[in-house]
Formats: structure tokens, C-alpha cells, sequence
């Protein structure tokens, strides 16, 4: 072979191995760019989960105190009873009368949270239905900052540790027709309960507030009736948040 044949078949293998080279690099730079892009796209997601739960765990502020005024108005001695609500709850109605107290607060999305009050002797038959019952499943879903005791000499701590319980309508019953409940998938509700009341309670009969009322030298309840549609997480949170503030004055 003669030297110029030779020249010419080294710089032909150099052109090669150059080009094998190139394509090498570009395959793996290709490579590397995916697995950056994947890294971002992980990251944003990871960091927009983390801003989704950041805002469900929001501290909700309750910075509205609402004291009762049954014993001012009749000027009796009987407990006020408080609870706290934030800036986009109003109070919608009150009355105070001989026997009753009767306070509700609401939002703008018709949620309504009820408090009241009946002054009527233990027993008392509310008067309710006997054409339908319903049955309700009570669960607890939050701790209650109420704490029973005295009421003019009457310890009523027998009544044990409260809770912010989730009423769920799982049946309906017609009694002139029907034998047994119907399973439904019904309404949730909400209230400030005795522990000792979960469970499941087939004979509902009337409204939950008076219904899910507990004996305290008079009937109390402090409940909760959701609005229809879907409620945010932030909006359940609120709700429950006010729940659990129903307390007894220190």
C-alpha cells in the first residue's frame, strides 16, 4: 500500500470513530434532559400537594364570642353558655323567652349552626312524629370543650366526657306502612353530644335539635344542619372548629 493510500485510510478511520463519538454524546445529553425535566415535574407536583395541604390544615380563626342570655332576660340563676365563630358568620336570630332561648348562626352558604335551649321538666315529650322515624347513626368526629357540673345544686357530671358527634340518616321508616327502615344514604348533620350517646338511635322522631337535646336542668342542644351541595374541607373544618368551642362559663 502506498503512503498516500495509507494517509488517506487513517484519516477515514479518525472520521469514523469521530462521528461513533458525537452520536455517544448527543444520546447521552438527550438522556440527562429527560431526567431533568422528570425531576422538575416530580417537584412541582410534590410541591403543589404540599400547598393543598397546608391549606386544609389552615388554624381557623375564631375571633367572635357569643355569650347566652336566658338568666339575664328572666333574671334567673342558670348558666350562660358560650361558643366562638369567625368574621363570615353572623347571628341570624335570637329569642329569649320565659322557658326557651333560641340562637342561630349561619354563613353565606347556608350552613346553620343552632343553639337551644328548652326549659322543660325531664321527659318532656317533644311532640314528635307518629307517622315517620328515622334512623341515625352518631359517631364521634371531634372533642367538645364542654364540661358538665353543678346547675343550682344538681351535679350533672354524671352526663360524662362530651364530643362534637356526626348524626348520618341511614334509614327512614313510614309506621302506617312500612315494618323496617329503608337503608338510605341520608343527610349529615352535626352535634355537641354526650360520649356515651354513639351509636345507633332508630327512633328519631322530630327536628335534631330537639332530639339530640341533653338533660341539663332543662334541655340543651347545640347542633349543626349542613347546607345541600358539597362543602369544602376548609368550610367542615370551620364548622366542627365552632362545635367543639360550646362550653359552660368558668
Amino acid at each position: 500500500m502506498g503512503k498516500y493510500q495509507k494517509k488517506n485510510l487513517l484519516l477515514f478511520l479518525l472520521a469514523g470513530l469521530l462521528a461513533v463519538s458525537c452520536t455517544a454524546c448527543g444520546k447521552e445529553t438527550k438522556t440527562e434532559n429527560s431526567k431533568a425535566e422528570i425531576s422538575v415535574s416530580e417537584q412541582s407536583t410534590a410541591v403543589s400537594g404540599a400547598e393543598e395541604s397546608m391549606e386544609e390544615v389552615q388554624p381557623v380563626k375564631l375571633n367572635h364570642t357569643y355569650t347566652t342570655k336566658f338568666s339575664d332576660v328572666n333574671a334567673v340563676t342558670y348558666p350562660h353558655f358560650l361558643f366562638d365563630y369567625s368574621d363570615n358568620w353572623t347571628i341570624s336570630q335570637e329569642e329569649v323567652t320565659t322557658n326557651t332561648e333560641s340562637v342561630t348562626l349561619a354563613n353565606d352558604h347556608g350552613a346553620e349552626i343552632k343553639f337551644r335551649y328548652f326549659g322543660y321538666p325531664k321527659d318532656f315529650n317533644f311532640g314528635t312524629s307518629n307517622a315517620t322515624m328515622t334512623r341515625v347513626e352518631v359517631s364521634k368526629i371531634g372533642d367538645s370543650q364542654f364540661v358538665p357540673s353543678y346547675v343550682q345544686g344538681t351535679d350533672h357530671s354524671d352526663l360524662g366526657k362530651f364530643m362534637v358527634a356526626q348524626l348520618k340518616v341511614t334509614g327512614e321508616l313510614d309506621m302506617q306502612t312500612d315494618s323496617d327502615f329503608s337503608d338510605i344514604d341520608g343527610a349529615v348533620s352535626y352535634a355537641v353530644l354526650p360520649e356515651s350517646w354513639t351509636g345507633t338511635d332508630d327512633n328519631v322522631r322530630g327536628p335534631f335539635e330537639g332530639e339530640f337535646s341533653f338533660w341539663y336542668s332543662g334541655y340543651l342542644s347545640f347542633t349543626c344542619n349542613m347546607p345541600e351541595g358539597e362543602i369544602s374541607a376548609s368550610e367542615k373544618q370551620e364548622i366542627l372548629a365552632i362545635l367543639s368551642s360550646f362550653r359552660n362559663e368558668s
